[in-house]
């Protein structure tokens, strides 16, 4: 009879990472641990956040890479305790979020508006703003414009500039179903690019999206109801036991915009 070795509890998980984060930055106190959120103190400051939602899922897919899931997590953690350096705006970035992405602002971050620029994309989704930093994504804030005097008028075409030219994306699929790959961190941005036509994607009917995570599009056409279905079922299942969920609805493009189906 063979035994697997029981996952750790959230709250095993989060002292494990606190454990970690200690080594990492010198001077650092943990204030509190609580499930998956971890308060500390450095330097004078005590409100540094981290929320392990995201790490924590991803450790319970692949319990046996937990070492190396932990240690990616801490390298982004470990660049909010350094010094604050100007924004570089050849790695500005668009990042689509959904409603439960700005709930979850809004019960964590005071005045979360003033350290973060987004826009509304439809009645669903929201763009927001980021430098893709070495091991992080630094969302930006209109202070960071101004220290580099950076118009923010500018900021949505620059970001989407630097997606179209600086991403090398590839399709996947076919028979009507069709899933973009970019790198893994932008595939659900790529919903803002002008690369909607049949002549890329033959598809039966308009388009049909599903983004359920940051690294996953999926791909087909209005009028093909075996791979609506089959669409339906995966953004379903993947928020349901994914990590970095974007959305859990379905968007069709009209009139050049992808509108909730």
């Amino acid at each position: 009879m063979f035994f697997k070795k029981k996952l750790l509890s959230e709250d095993e998980f989060a002292k494990k990472f606190a454990k970690e984060l200690l080594k990492k930055v010198n001077g650092l106190k943990i204030t509190s641990i609580n499930n998956l959120e971890i308060v500390s103190e450095y330097k004078g400051v005590n409100d540094y956040k981290h929320f392990l939602d995201n790490c924590y899922l991803e450790y319970v897919g692949e319990a046996k890479l937990i070492n190396e899931i932990i240690g990616r997590y801490i390298n982004a953690a470990y660049e909010i305790y350094l010094p604050k350096e100007n924004v570089n705006s050849e790695r500005f970035f668009p990042i689509v979020k959904d409603k439960r992405f700005i709930k979850g602002l809004h019960d964590t971050i005071v005045d979360f508006e003033k350290s973060h620029i987004f826009e509304s994309y439809n009645d669903e989704l929201f763009v927001f703003y980021a430098e893709d930093r070495e091991n992080t994504i630094h969302y930006l804030s209109k202070d960071d414009l101004k220290e580099i005097n950076f118009p923010i008028e500018n900021l949505h075409n620059k970001a989407i500039q630097n997606l179209s030219d600086q991403l090398e994306m590839n399709r996947h699929g076919e028979n009507g179903y069709f899933m973009i790959t970019a790198g893994g961190n932008y595939e659900s941005s790529l919903i803002l690019l002008d690369i909607w036509y049949h002549e890329n994607f033959a598809v039966n009917g308009n388009f049909v999206i599903g983004i359920p995570a940051r690294d996953i599009l999926f791909i087909t056409g209005s009028k093909d109801s075996e791979n609506l279905h089959r669409l339906y079922d995966s953004v379903k299942n993947i928020n349901e036991t994914g990590d970095h969920i974007v959305s859990d609805k379905i968007f069709e493009l009209r009139n050049g915009k992808f509108e909730v189906l």
